[in-house]
């Protein structure tokens, strides 16, 4: 079987979107040129998965529970919905994709997808077949970077890539970009 390039949609959820209780700035934005993006090059990709934060109310993340960030992404939300112009371009090109959740622990913080133990067998069971994966969306300095570290891990024989157009940061994406490209990600 061939190897297959993977792509990692992480966390394109409308609490990370201006207007959201944890905007990014400049995310709706990134999702746009993702949908764009995803319209022309979905093909492309033998495999494409999607990732959410799927908190429960009582997540340590969140400032009521000692944690850093404010209430977001509360499973069943409105706010931890996926930016819906990306499902709407997926089910328009008929391409394959998975969901796959994180951060479903109250006591628990997973900004990377291979912290969740079930997502990362997931990802395990793609590892053979994966030359290339390419990661976008939100956050860039924390949920998208730490996937990417990780995912390295997990992945080893696989190329590392990072859709920065389709992505948007917190706080100054220069910072990760550097970080990024001392552990080999390639920026495209």
């Amino acid at each position: 079987m061939d190897k297959k390039t993977l792509l990692l949609i992480i966390d394109p959820q409308y609490d990370f979107i201006e207007g959201g209780k944890l905007a990014v700035n400049g995310g709706k934005a990134a999702l746009d040129r993702l949908v764009e993006y995803l319209k022309g090059h979905h093909k492309e990709y033998g495999a494409i998965i999607i990732t959410t934060d799927w908190h429960p109310i009582t997540h340590c993340s969140f400032k009521d529970n000692g944690g850093i960030w404010p209430i977001h992404c509360v499973q069943f939300s409105t706010g931890a919905a996926i930016y819906q112009p990306i499902l709407d371009a997926l089910d328009e090109t008929k391409a394959d994709y998975t969901v796959l959740t994180k951060g479903c622990n109250e006591d628990h913080e997973e900004y990377s997808i291979f912290k969740n133990d079930k997502s990362r067998k997931v990802l395990e069971a793609l590892a053979d077949n994966t030359a290339e994966v390419h990661y976008c969306a939100l956050a860039l300095d924390y949920c998208v970077k730490d996937s990417i570290l990780d995912g390295k891990k997990v992945l080893t024989n696989a190329k590392a890539c990072l859709l920065k157009d389709c992505t948007a940061a917190i706080g100054n994406p220069e910072d990760t970009y550097k970080i990024l490209e001392e552990n080999n990600v390639e920026l495209i």
